[in-house]
């Protein structure tokens, strides 16, 4: 009895359910037309709803501004200032005029020609302060009383118009027959026209050697020399820092560029990795980067005047404070820095100044 009760409670249920449902359909169409821009959902044509998007508050963040369109062409960032390929060196701590002349590659009576014509080398450098390196070739001229500019330019065989052209001088402010000169003050000289005679040191050399000797010839692959061989041997102390003057080739190949008024070290081609020796016994005083286009390169002081630099190198295997034998392994052959192909740049400095190092190496 109860069964029946339930069952037929539901289909009064299910009557009135049936007989609700066309009501509610036309209410909801009348719905629609009445409200403007209603639609019905899931009628033909409804706008879908809009869907929102949710987010946290740690979502949400400050939006970052577009950049501007940058130009497809970068700005130059050259460093070359002044006459030629000049550079520009930064003074550091612990810069000397001595150190600076190492870096820059220049002789140490021509660091004032980077500094400034009035530059006192009794006052010191200032940190910061930027340096503009002379181009390749020109020569640091320093006014000695009573000179003017015509003695100085007979002195270097030029015409007085060509050091007045020269900007970094500072004489354009006056006419050029009266230009006055102040003892102390720095000239930039300009190279020669004619390379004559930039070989001098070479030359009598050469001219003793058999015809068939080529100057690019294969010299730095020549024996120890008799003066070397006839030295007497003797135990050398470890700690020994002094160097004996007589020098040996840094390393075998053959000569691929001589000294010359703008180039003053020779140039010794040989295959990348070929190691490199001290050419006489010393201290390393530098052994590393340099950004002046001598790339990986090692200083090494001999303390008897004497400074010997080894520039282009792929590896260094000294540490600056060292103190290296002749003929100890300092590095290898490569192609660092401004250069065109795998060369050890060699240079031997005399109280400062590059001299040519044939001189010292051909005996």
């Amino acid at each position: 009895m109860c069964c029946s009760w339930r069952r037929r409670r539901n289909r009064r249920r299910f009557r009135l359910r049936r007989a609700w449902l066309p009501a509610m359909v036309a209410a909801a169409l009348w719905a629609g037309c009445w409200l403007p821009g209603s639609r019905v959902l899931g009628a033909p044509g409804a706008a879908p709803l809009p869907q929102v998007i949710i987010v946290s508050p740690e979502d949400i963040t400050t939006p970052t501004p577009t950049p501007p369109p940058v130009s497809a062409t970068p700005a130059p960032t050259s460093s070359l200032v002044d006459e030629g390929q000049a550079g520009v060196y930064v003074v550091r701590p612990g810069d000397t005029l001595w150190s600076v002349a190492l870096e820059i590659g220049v002789d140490l009576a021509e660091v004032p020609c980077a500094v400034g014509p009035h530059f006192d080398p009794a006052q010191p450098l200032v940190i910061g302060d930027m340096l503009h390196v002379p181009p390749p070739g020109f020569t640091c001229h320093t006014v000695e009383p009573g000179e003017t500019l015509a003695t100085v330019a007979a002195r270097y065989a030029l015409d007085p118009a060509q050091i007045y052209a020269v900007a970094w001088n500072g004489l354009q402010g006056q006419p050029l027959e009266a230009v006055t000169l102040v003892p102390g003050q720095h000239l930039r000289i300009p190279p020669p026209r004619s390379a004559e005679g930039a070989a001098a040191g070479f030359l009598p050399w050469i001219l003793q050697q058999p015809i068939n000797t080529s100057p690019f010839g294969a010299i730095a692959m020549r024996p120890p020399t008799k003066r070397l061989m006839e030295r007497p041997a003797a135990p050398i102390p470890a700690d020994w820092p002094y160097g004996s003057g007589y020098f040996i080739w840094p390393v075998y190949g053959w000569l691929s560029q001589g000294y010359r008024y703008d180039h003053r070290a020779v140039d010794i081609a040989a295959p990348a990795g070929t190691f490199v020796m001290a050419a006489d016994r010393g201290v390393v005083v530098r052994a590393g980067w340099n950004d002046q286009g001598y790339g990986r390169f090692v200083v090494i002081d001999h303390n008897i005047d004497y400074v010997t630099l080894y520039a282009h190198l792929t590896e260094i295997f000294v540490q600056e404070g060292e103190i290296v034998a002749q003929g100890q392994v300092i590095g290898s052959v490569g192609s660092t820095g401004n250069s065109t192909g795998p060369h050890l740049h060699f240079e031997i400095r005399d109280f400062g100044r590059r001299i040519n190092p044939l001189e010292l190496l051909v005996r």
